[in-house]
């Protein structure tokens, strides 16, 4: 495919609407490769930059446009497009190869497909468009994926001998996805397509709180705008585009997880620009915020009644939910006169405590994907890599045989090495879900003279007021 069929695809999203989505178009090196779970970027490949970027100029920078916007015609996800570059600098540095390698001599194009029916002819192989839409093809399949180590999804489609052979790339990849998504035009706007769900044309708004709030939850259907023919119109419903329905009857502990999503939606009103909740037959209302959760009148069917889903409605003027993710990588935590700070915004998840028949150490915080974890306190980095069941952690030694861990980061998530001396507050990883985790969340530790003792008691007796803690 060549430029101007690319373009009169009409698969190009303006510079604005990109900038309302997720907010990373401003970025320093130390951001590059932090990169938001929203809906796909598509750039115009007849804008690209010259580069370098990430040490990757002229036509390579092209094919990586060519794989982000196969990625979002298929309806993909930023983290997905970054994956696929990410495979791609692995098997041919962004090259149309026209050659394979002794493992797979029949192998041919960016991805190096093989000649075996699996991934189409070979003029399809060459094509770095239709190259990608096969790769994607393959990634979609791949169970858990969001949840996955970038390199272990690439490894489930490309099967090297080495699974953990493509994590070298992903941070250079992050840095041409960001480039790239400044390669825009404000020639079209179409429709809002390129999205986690099916959500029809709702606000851009709707869709950025959607495609965010419904990874984070672990939500896998959303329901977004309804013909105004079929219900009475509410110009903060359906037929608006302003509302969503987050379906968690399909999730084995369904309730807990719209108690959660509830609680976080309600946490950050002001933020999402929430008019008002309905769950569990009750409604909560912005303009009302005091009077709580209100309960409604029984409107018989289990669906009627918001059992099986939570229904948020918008008022359209909201911020990114992402606003305390990816885009405040150099945000500092605030750090009480004691010394010690919080280790991340959002919601407590999970208390420190029994849990399903053995004992939580540590405090679940569940602020966005890919947001700021903040050192506890001043200390120095003991250990910062792979843990089993949580990913990754970060552990910090404080003064006074005081430990902090920090879990399920990904990889690309750690953000200091160990012998690092970290300051109060300092951003020292990204919230992720690696491990054994059902969502984006940090798992966080606190040991003193080597016993685990409850983190938001201690924070709280340190200074650190966190909702749920008790003195």
């Amino acid at each position: 495919m060549n430029r101007a069929k690319l373009a009169a695809a009409g698969i190009v999203l303006p510079v604005a609407l990109i900038t309302a989505l997720l907010g990373f178009l401003l970025f320093d090196e130390d951001q590059a490769a932090c990169i938001p779970a929203g809906a796909a970027v598509v750039v115009d490949p007849g804008s690209v930059p010259a580069g370098p970027v990430a040490g990757f100029s002229g036509e390579q920078l092209v094919n990586a446009a060519y794989i982000m916007a196969a990625a979002a015609s298929m309806g993909l996800t930023v983290r997905d497009q970054q994956i696929g570059v990410m495979t791609a600098i692995g098997e041919s540095a962004l090259r149309v190869l026209e050659y394979g390698d002794a493992a797979g001599p029949d192998s041919r194009g960016l991805f190096q497909q093989r000649d075996n029916g699996a991934w189409g002819t070979l003029a399809q192989r060459m094509d770095p468009y239709e190259s990608a839409l096969s790769f994607f093809r393959v990634l979609v399949q791949v169970d858990g994926r969001d949840s996955m180590e970038p390199t272990l999804v690439a490894n489930a489609v490309q099967r090297n001998a080495d699974p953990y052979y493509y994590a070298r790339f992903w941070d250079p990849a992050g840095e041409i996805v960001q480039a790239l998504a400044g390669s825009t035009t404000t020639a079209q706007q179409p429709a809002m397509s390129s999205s986690v769900y099916e959500l029809g044309p709702v606000q851009p708004q709707t869709a950025v709180v959607a495609n965010t709030i419904g990874p984070m939850f672990g939500i896998a259907t959303v329901g977004g705008w309804r013909d105004p023919a079929t219900e009475v119109y509410d110009p903060n419903g359906h037929p608006a585009g302003l509302a969503l329905d987050f379906m968690i009857s399909d999730i084995p502990d369904g309730v807990a997880t719209g108690d959660r999503l509830a609680d976080y939606l309600i946490a950050h009103a002001a933020e999402l620009g929430v008019s008002y909740i309905i769950w569990q037959q009750r409604i909560w209302t912005a303009s009302r915020a005091a009077e709580g959760w209100q309960l409604m009148e029984d409107r018989g069917s289990p669906t009627q009644n918001h059992m099986d889903h939570v229904h948020l409605s918008l008022t359209g003027d909201g911020s990114s939910a992402l606003s305390a993710g990816c885009g405040a990588t150099n945000q500092q935590g605030q750090v009480t006169a004691g010394g010690w700070s919080a280790p991340a915004s959002g919601p407590i998840s999970s208390g420190f405590g029994p849990r399903a028949g053995g004992m939580h150490y540590g405090t679940d915080f569940a602020p966005p994907c890919d947001a700021p974890i903040w050192a506890a306190a001043s200390g120095t980095a003991t250990f910062a890599g792979p843990a089993s069941g949580y990913g990754n952690w970060i552990k910090i030694a404080h003064d006074g045989d005081v430990v902090t861990t920090y879990g399920h980061m990904f990889t690309e998530g750690v953000l200091v090495r160990v012998g690092d001396v970290v300051q109060a507050g300092q951003q020292i990883g990204r919230v992720g879900t690696a491990g054994d985790s059902t969502g984006c969340h940090l798992h966080f530790e606190v040991l003193t003279s080597g016993s685990y003792v409850d983190p938001l008691v201690f924070l709280n007796q340190h200074g650190v007021q966190i909702q749920g803690a008790q003195s």
